[in-house]
């Protein structure tokens, strides 16, 4: 069975890889192993929920690796302060980057002549803990979907029990320029979970000049929160409709929205910039541009990998976010 994981490397020498933290986390430490070759070498595990859920195997693969593979060096990614000093406390090395902050905002930005409509736009997929029933009321609104775990609802089902769609879809996978491309025809964002990681769809509506309606959450996304860009509403499908309903009526400016996501992400570029310099024995703030974006990065820090099991107990890896990325063998 072919198994999947998050990988990127992030910097050549010496390599720095960006590796998912969850159930992937081993598929992203094998694909790091495969690509070190025995090299001193660094991986940074990026939450992919909250801390609490995934903490056990992060620090399990951190223990793993300063046992078996101690030239593989693991931190920890922390949306705040408070989680850095968290996994200091649990042996793990950690960096306050909030994944939010590498959300390239040369994909994702306002468009001033794309005509508004729809009322609001959900990116989320199927599953239950996205809390669709909260939307489904909401007038024209756009879906962006995918069926994100076993035993998900499917997208037709789901399409089905929204009562005003303007826009799916329809399950397949959109680019992150297409994405964009129906982000900024929509008066707001929703996310609406009440528990999850960081979540990437809050920076890529905010980098696009549209403001968010939320319910409370744990996990990270309202570190980028900024007054007067955010409804925060309780759990309901009638305080989301009214919500939507007043950012439709006047909504903030969209380059106010977007400049005070842009300072939002300044901190933590620097700190992964002067981690990163630290590493590599030389300034990289030279190569960075004025919002501290460096060619290094990439959209999310991470590509989709495939890893195809062998007989021989090895794996061959192939990235589907570039193909023509050359193969690589990982440890099945």
């Amino acid at each position: 069975m072919d198994r999947f994981a998050f990988f990127y490397q992030l910097w050549p020498d010496p390599p720095v890889f960006v590796i998912a933290s969850g159930l992937t986390i081993e598929h992203g430490v094998a694909l790091a192993l495969a690509h070190a070759g025995g090299r001193e070498s660094h991986v940074l595990v990026r939450p992919s929920w909250a801390m609490a859920a995934h903490a056990h195997q992060v620090v399990t693969a951190d223990q793993w690796l300063k046992t078996n593979q101690p030239h593989l060096r693991l931190t920890a990614m922390a949306p705040s302060g408070e989680e850095a000093l968290a996994w200091e406390a649990l042996g793990v090395n950690a960096l306050h980057a909030h994944n939010l902050a590498f959300i390239d905002e040369a994909i994702f930005r306002p468009d001033p002549d794309a005509p508004k409509l729809y009322g609001a736009v959900h990116t989320a997929q199927t599953a239950a803990f996205k809390r669709h029933e909260l939307a489904l009321g909401v007038p024209d609104i756009a879906l962006i979907t995918y069926v994100g775990e076993d035993g998900a609802e499917s997208v037709a089902s789901l399409r089905a029990r929204y009562r005003s769609l303007a826009f799916v879809n329809e399950g397949m996978g959109l680019t992150p320029w297409q994405v964009r491309d129906v982000l900024v025809r929509a008066h707001c964002g929703l996310v609406l979970s009440a528990e999850e990681g960081p979540n990437n769809a809050t920076m890529e509506y905010f980098l696009c000049g549209i403001p968010l309606v939320s319910t409370s959450s744990i996990g990270g996304r309202d570190a980028m929160y900024e007054p007067g860009h955010v409804a925060l509403v309780p759990p309901a499908a009638a305080a989301v409709e009214a919500a939507v309903a007043s950012f439709v009526a006047r909504a903030p400016d969209p380059g106010a929205i977007r400049a005070a996501a842009l300072a939002k992400t300044r901190a933590h570029r620097e700190r992964m910039i002067a981690w990163l310099s630290a590493i590599a024995g030389r300034d990289l703030f030279s190569l960075a541009d004025s919002d501290l974006w460096l060619p290094q990065f990439c959209d999310k820090m991470r590509e989709f990998w495939v890893l195809r099991p062998q007989g021989d107990g090895q794996a061959i890896a192939h990235c589907l976010s570039r193909p023509d990325r050359p193969r690589a063998a990982a440890s099945a």
